[in-house]
């Protein structure tokens, strides 16, 4: 699977997205096509390389009349009965202002005018930031009418967003730690400290940091954190992760000390590696009888291998170390069983790490008789071994020497399958 890392180190907005997705690579006439489903004509897309502190990124600019808006642009709500009116962001006051759409109505707009998936991921995100407001407000989610977020360039942001993430190939996202910036900021209902409350309830579960930027800066919107909220998979950044392609995508902030940008990295993460742990335990008042059952039934309770080396102890006594090599969930088990067949006062473990060649199995014909086949693969090797228990089976019925019917079969591997 594609995994998606996306770094907010200096913040997060609609337009943000939808510029990571153009820079890995996501047509651009095929955002303005979804743009051009909307019915919004007054809509357009502009897509530019710019310059953040020395870094290259990829700014996305959602244009009404072929402008940014910057508070003082028309907006028209919804077609509806009667006349339309006008709406300005400029308008908006404390405890006077006007709202753009409610969660109703951009719901049923995303519904009716885009392709089922990308609908579907729009959807959700705006009903996350619904639930979002209602929680701050204290109102049903039926009630939440939004201010800016509501107004026809934020719902393409978040439309546009939703296209790159499905346009991609709905990679699984991995994100943090995201800057939130610092300070406050003027809103609908007042002065509020960053991060918006909104925008907070949206980020349960992200890490959060301040971010370096200039005070009083809003660094991740409540579209940004909307989306955020619906896209990411995971909510940390991953601990491994193998990069394919990196780009960085901004917004319209441009700091003169720190590039306000986002980094989206495409690559994959390793498979993680085993819960392994080693298991030792030194025997010298055991018998070879009793280390040798509590080897065998080791094995039964879950151990990948167990060994037996002779070692001397203090005061010369000779004795055994056992040891053992097994998954971290059957630790409890495996001590279980040498508590009980050893007569040993302790028992001592670490977590493990092996590196494991890569493996696949075939079977050999050895004068009619069917022989298993292990081959391990590693860079410039490759080591081949036959099943010792189908090897001896095989001896016995031919009465053959096991060595000879071992010889035999491992030049006879066939096609190696996956195991």
């Amino acid at each position: 699977m594609t995994h998606l890392w996306v770094d907010p180190f200096s913040g997060l907005s609609g337009d943000i997205w939808i510029g990571g997705f153009l820079g890995l690579g996501v047509p651009e006439a095929e955002l303005r096509a979804i743009l051009r489903q909307l019915p919004f004509p007054e809509l357009d897309l502009r897509v530019e390389s710019v310059m953040r502190c020395g870094l290259q990124a990829t700014r996305a600019s959602v244009l009404i009349h072929g402008e940014v808006d910057r508070g003082g642009t028309p907006h028209l709500e919804l077609p509806a009965p009667g006349a339309r009116r006008l709406v300005r962001r400029r308008t908006a006051r404390p405890q006077g202002h006007v709202h753009g759409f409610t969660w109703r109505e951009v719901d049923a707009l995303l519904q009716t005018h885009l392709p089922a998936r990308i609908g579907a991921t729009a959807r959700g995100a705006f009903e996350k930031l619904g639930q979002a407001e209602a929680r701050v407000h204290g109102i049903p989610l039926a009630e939440v009418h939004f201010h800016e977020v509501g107004l026809q360039d934020s719902i393409a942001d978040v439309v546009l967003a939703a296209a790159g993430w499905v346009l991609l190939g709905e990679p699984e996202v991995w994100v943090g730690p995201v800057a939130v910036g610092k300070g406050h900021t003027r809103m609908a209902h007042g002065m509020f400290p960053i991060p918006a409350p909104a925008a907070l309830n949206l980020l349960d579960g992200f890490e959060l940091t301040p971010g370096v930027a200039p005070v009083d800066k809003e660094l991740t919107t409540p579209t940004g954190a909307a989306l955020a909220a619906q896209l990411a998979t995971v909510r940390h950044a991953p601990a491994r992760f193998i990069p394919a392609r990196s780009v960085f995508a901004t917004g319209s902030y441009d700091f003169p000390h720190t590039p306000a940008a986002c980094r989206f990295v495409l690559g994959r993460i390793p498979e993680a590696a085993p819960d392994l742990v080693q298991l030792e335990t030194n025997l010298d008042d055991a018998t070879p009888q009793q280390v040798a059952h509590a080897q065998a039934r080791a094995l039964e309770a879950g151990a990948l291998d167990v060994w037996v080396v002779p070692a001397t102890f203090k005061k010369g006594r000779s004795g055994w170390v056992l040891g053992a090599v097994l998954p971290g969930p059957r630790l409890e088990a495996v001590t279980a069983v040498l508590t009980a067949e050893l007569p040993t006062l302790g028992l001592r473990w670490w977590p493990l790490q092996r590196l494991e060649a890569e493996r696949s199995f075939s079977t050999a014909d050895v004068q009619g008789q069917p022989v298993a086949v292990k081959e391990g693969r590693w860079p410039g090797a490759t080591v081949v071994q036959p099943e010792f228990e189908d090897a001896r089976r095989a001896a016995e019925a031919l009465g053959e020497p096991l060595r000879k019917v071992q010889a035999q079969a491992a030049p006879k591997a066939g096609k190696p399958r996956r195991s």
